[in-house]
């Protein structure tokens, strides 16, 4: 394995956080290409598109949801698609050659500042071992090369030095700033340093950057994005809905990952502000995840015996073709997957103004929006919808009219494809 390379943008904004000075003078900056063309309405041209990811794929989740929905829309209309992630990694780079630069970035750290960060240590290993790799595969061949995600972007930045391609970039989330919000990375630390840098080198390096939401732009704008090189293309999906079944009690469903951010809690607490109505309501909770315990616990202690904890399951459209109202009380999301399933399977949709979700679900017309973590307006929302069969199926039916119309994994890839085009 060659050595530990250090790129100088995260070597100059190590030093410059631990007071060692700078001895060396290489250029920090990054070059994006592809120059925009008009495009011209003739048939698009066939495309070979290379799709970049430092996460696992294929795996569970939206990022790996996204990409398959993708590719298989390139596919279906003649376009040829590649995916490369980490777990298409030999045995040997990923059993020796990453603990070995892990090793080396160690000694380097020690070296230098007198002081080892586990956390960096890890990512500048994985991040020199994906670029080996990278640098591998022909990448000349690519007519389209497009990242979905920050460190895939900052790796194929420096790479695209070389190729000069059209390079997009599609972030999921906002790395840094979500980490900070939840504890797991502390503000004024060397680990908020180092991944702002990451953020912001990936940004620069993009010939344009294709956002899930608008609600992106903001962040985006932060890290030094230009206004003019954001394009929003909300995702869409291939779900197929099952036929609805009848039952006597009104289903209410949440389906996500039991994490704090999922508001799950929240969504507990407004139920048990409801119980003279909830006689004949079933609660039932689908996923898994680190909250699990603590969820059924608060349960217990409210005494809402409806409520069902259903675990990790794989039958989500026959589960929510047995729902009425979908609710998920996220305190921190981007364009939740979960919200569009349930929009598809004509749900009535309780969410939250995080995000993109405002983008998904407009307010009194398609579903109820609360502000996240407020428990009241969680409450009103879930009376209205339990009291009233009415209003329950005029949302329903007005969710999955939206998002058959405007939520297809065919309108997204279409919308891609006119974005692509204008670089060739």
């Amino acid at each position: 394995m060659p050595s530990l390379n250090i790129h100088p943008s995260l070597l100059a904004i190590m030093d410059q956080y631990y007071g060692v000075a700078r001895d060396y003078e290489e250029s920090l900056t990054l070059q994006p290409f592809g120059q925009k063309t008009r495009g011209d309405d003739s048939k698009p041209k066939p495309m070979k598109i290379l799709y970049v990811t430092f996460f696992q794929y294929p795996h569970t989740g939206g990022l790996s949801h996204y990409i398959t929905s993708i590719k298989k829309g390139f596919e279906e209309i003649g376009h040829s698609v590649d995916v490369l992630a980490p777990n298409h990694m030999t045995s040997e780079q990923l059993d020796e050659w990453i603990p070995q630069a892990a090793s080396e970035a160690r000694n380097f750290m020690l070296n230098r500042y007198g002081i080892v960060n586990e956390k960096i240590v890890k990512n500048l290993s994985y991040l020199h071992v994906f670029e080996l790799f990278l640098k591998e595969k022909n990448l000349q061949q690519y007519d389209i090369i497009h990242s979905q995600d920050l460190f895939a972007i900052f790796i194929l930045g420096h790479l695209n030095q070389t190729y000069q391609k059209p390079l997009l970039f599609t972030p999921h989330g906002f790395f840094t700033k979500s980490r900070l919000k939840f504890d797991k990375i502390q503000k004024g630390s060397i680990e908020e340093a180092y991944f702002t840098e990451l953020e912001k080198v990936g940004i620069e390096a993009s010939t344009e950057i294709v956002m899930i939401a608008d609600s992106f732009r903001p962040n985006l704008m932060d890290f030094g994005a230009k206004d003019d090189r954001m394009t929003t293309v909300h995702t869409g999906i291939d779900f197929k809905p099952v036929p609805h079944k009848n039952h006597e009690n009104i289903i209410l469903t949440c389906v996500s990952r039991l994490s704090p951010r999922k508001g799950h809690g929240f969504l507990l607490e407004a139920l048990s502000k409801l119980r003279e109505h909830l006689t004949n309501v079933e609660v039932w909770i689908v996923g898994d995840g680190v909250m699990k315990e603590k969820l059924m616990e608060q349960a217990k202690e409210l005494k809402l015996n409806n409520v069902i904890f259903f675990g990790k399951r794989h039958d989500i459209p026959s589960i929510l073709s047995m729902s009425d109202i979908y609710v998920l009380a996220t305190v921190n999301d981007n364009f939740p997957l979960s919200v569009m399933e349930a929009m598809f399977s004509r749900q009535a949709v309780i969410s939250t103004t995080c995000g993109g979700i405002p983008e998904m679900v407009q307010h009194e017309e398609t579903g109820i929006l609360c502000e996240p973590g407020n428990i009241e307006q969680l409450a009103h929302a879930i009376k209205r919808f339990i009291t009233n069969k009415e209003e329950r199926d005029r949302f329903a039916d007005a969710a999955e009219t939206y998002a058959r119309k405007h939520l297809t994994s065919q309108v997204m890839t279409r919308k891609i494809e006119q974005i692509y085009q204008t670089y060739l």
